[in-house]
């Protein structure tokens, strides 16, 4: 948990909280080996609207595009044709140099498998996107040390990976997502290897930076319970999306 840090979490990450798109997605399409007779069309003409400051699951059976959508929003991969626009930024406007750096500057991602450096310790893990960015090293050592302190990582910071539990492995993971003050955070399945005390306890932090930053997560998820931690779920059949419910967590808080 975070632990009586809330306000310096804030302060550190702040997020612009206007109630505008941050998000929005028109006829987004993915042809996998376009033109060839084993050609797959796994998004077909998508359109999606994320709000600032939402927390928004994605849902749907496998093969149903929910893994391609994330990596077109994180720009991972790259669209066959369509519209995303980020932060107010038309993507298809940039130069692959741009995407680079809007990208590392606005983006942050956070994976089912952690994909944290298995030889750095948790400080530097999180202090990496910083010293990629140009901040000077000691500068972007103190900000990775506060944050993972302000996600209850205090007394982990110079762990490896494998020295520290799953949970707290996914919390350096968040906190390498965070570091960047990105306009919005993309999870694929990011408590699927947890058990379910530990995912509980992660999606309790995903709620909390939601609530307390007004921070914009969208997150692939196959599990219900996941999904209802979320203000809105999104569900996904063959490549477009079929409906949006609204979770049970943003009925209980109209105002947030």
């Amino acid at each position: 948990m975070i632990v009586n840090e809330e306000r310096n979490l804030v302060d550190k990450v702040h997020v612009d909280i206007n109630r505008e798109p941050i998000l929005m997605i028109s006829n987004l399409h993915k042809r996998y080996n376009e033109g060839q007779s084993n050609e797959v069309h796994a998004l077909r003409g998508l359109d999606l609207t994320v709000q600032k400051g939402d927390m928004m699951a994605i849902m749907g059976p496998s093969g149903c595009g929910k893994t391609t959508l994330l990596n077109m929003i994180g720009h991972l991969d790259k669209r066959s044709s369509g519209k995303i626009i980020i932060n107010g930024i038309d993507t298809t406007t940039l130069s692959d140099s741009q995407m680079t750096a809007f990208r590392r500057d606005n983006i942050g991602f956070i994976f089912q498998l952690f994909n944290l450096f298995p030889f750095l310790s948790a400080v530097e893990n999180v202090e990496t996107p910083l010293l990629l960015k140009g901040v000077k090293a000691g500068v972007a050592r103190e900000q990775a040390k506060m944050l993972l302190r302000e996600l209850g990582m205090g007394d982990r910071l110079y762990h490896l990976p494998l020295e520290v539990s799953g949970g707290q492995q996914q919390r350096i993971a968040v906190a390498r997502a965070l570091i960047n003050q990105p306009a919005i955070i993309l999870g694929d399945e990011p408590t699927g290897d947890l058990d379910s005390t530990t995912s509980a306890d992660v999606m309790t932090l995903f709620r909390r930076i939601n609530t307390i930053n007004k921070q914009t997560l969208v997150l692939v998820t196959h599990n219900r319970w996941i999904a209802e931690h979320c203000d809105y779920i999104v569900h996904m059949t063959d490549g477009i999306v079929s409906s949006i419910e609204q979770g049970p967590f943003k009925e209980e808080e109209p105002n947030k």
